[in-house]
């Protein structure tokens, strides 16, 4: 979805023999080697979890979005957003329309 270079797809990963949930995956979407587009796929002991869903701000349209497109949104327990910049939460709406509309958002705030 998002332009340029190719993450390594996790699309059906099957965990290593005999080490099923021993090893903290961690995958970015963006954000890797550089500011915005925060994104980062975690998985451990069979739970998964999306943090941050920004945008890069150099970019614009899907250029601007994280690697959606190298993860199933079905396998994600839970989307965290750490704080509401646009580098962290702004390709949120998208993710949530586009990529995974069944989800069950449920918001927590600290102010």
């Amino acid at each position: 979805m998002a332009s340029i270079g190719q993450a390594p797809s996790l699309k059906r990963r099957d965990p290593p023999a005999g080490r099923e949930g021993d090893q903290l995956i961690i995958t970015p979407l963006g954000a890797g080697n550089e500011v915005g587009r925060s994104c980062v796929y975690m998985s451990f002991k069979g739970k998964t979890v999306l943090f941050d869903c920004g945008i890069h701000p150099a970019y614009s349209g899907m250029a601007a979005l994280p690697y959606f497109d190298e993860i199933d949104p079905s396998t994600i327990d839970v989307l965290l957003i750490t704080h509401f910049h646009l580098d962290h939460a702004a390709s949120l709406p998208y993710f949530l329309e586009k990529v995974c509309s069944y989800i069950r958002v449920q918001r927590y705030f600290n102010y």
